[in-house]
């Protein structure tokens, strides 16, 4: 495979890996360029521009924006996003301190399920990262010998639904394409298939939806098919994406967004 790997986590927000050290790593692998797009922060941003043009590595800036519908989360991937325009709209700070309050109360009900964790014992573990999520807290819970690795965490305890659940600071698709938008950057729907009703898709193209996350590791071959035709069919950007956070569950670059398909994702961009 060639081409772009547009869905990478840093440490910026809960990836194992510095901006410029996954640059430099996609660089390793022979691909041309690469995308970070943390959890609603871009404090990864001056690293990996740095490295990137180091390297002579293609650099987008990106963001992945959580979002709900009704009782469903929807991520929605930003790219050629003003990370300083992002900024001074105040939203993302405003997430960042949600972030740490949610963390705050799944430790709360953790130590209510037994379970002997100090919130501020995460937030010292990750100084730097202000985009904190439960994996942070997954990772506190493996430390403390309460579960073995961040899926049982989540399918256990964390995930929705479970014992220690704790919704987010809702934000609707609709308000991250207008985010989005609005800094000059252009939107993409992150891994469909993992709950997202396809009747979503046409209802954020009105609103200016570039592209659809087809190639990622949680869909099989029937579902990349379905998405590819849906972005065919509505001439948008049929992307991809390894998701990569940590070594040992998904592979940097094992997914990738094609040129081709990346000049069709860049005509959405406001003029």
């Amino acid at each position: 495979m060639f081409g772009f790997d547009t869905h990478i986590h840093s440490s910026a927000s809960d990836g194992a890996f510095s901006p410029g050290r996954l640059v430099e790593m996609i660089k390793e692998k022979g691909l041309p360029g690469l995308s970070i797009t943390d959890h609603d922060t871009v404090d990864g941003y001056a690293e990996a521009k740095k490295r990137a043009a180091e390297l002579d590595v293609s650099f987008i800036p990106g963001i992945e924006l959580s979002t709900e519908l009704g009782e469903r989360d929807v991520h929605v991937l930003g790219y050629w996003v003003d990370g300083e325009q992002l900024m001074a709209t105040g939203r993302l700070q405003r997430l960042h301190q949600s972030r740490r309050q949610r963390i705050q109360e799944i430790v709360r009900k953790l130590n209510q399920l037994g379970m002997e964790l100090n919130a501020e014992d995460i937030f010292s573990a990750a100084p730097a990262q202000r985009s904190l999520g439960r994996p942070h807290v997954a990772q506190a819970m493996i430390t403390a010998g309460y579960v073995s690795n961040i899926r049982e965490a989540f399918t256990k305890w964390l995930g929705r639904g479970k014992p220690a659940f704790v919704p987010r600071e809702k934000m609707s698709p609709s308000e991250a394409l207008s985010l989005i938008r609005q800094c000059g950057g252009v939107a993409a729907l992150a891994h469909p298939g993992t709950g997202v009703p396809d009747s979503l898709i046409p209802a954020l193209q009105q609103e200016g939806l570039g592209g659809i996350e087809v190639f990622h590791p949680e869909h099989n071959r029937m579902a990349e098919q379905k998405y590819l035709q849906i972005a065919r069919k509505m001439k948008l950007a049929a992307l991809g994406g390894s998701d990569f956070h940590v070594p040992g569950i998904r592979e940097l670059g094992c997914r990738v967004s094609s040129i081709s398909q990346l000049e069709i994702l860049s005509r959405y961009r406001r003029d």
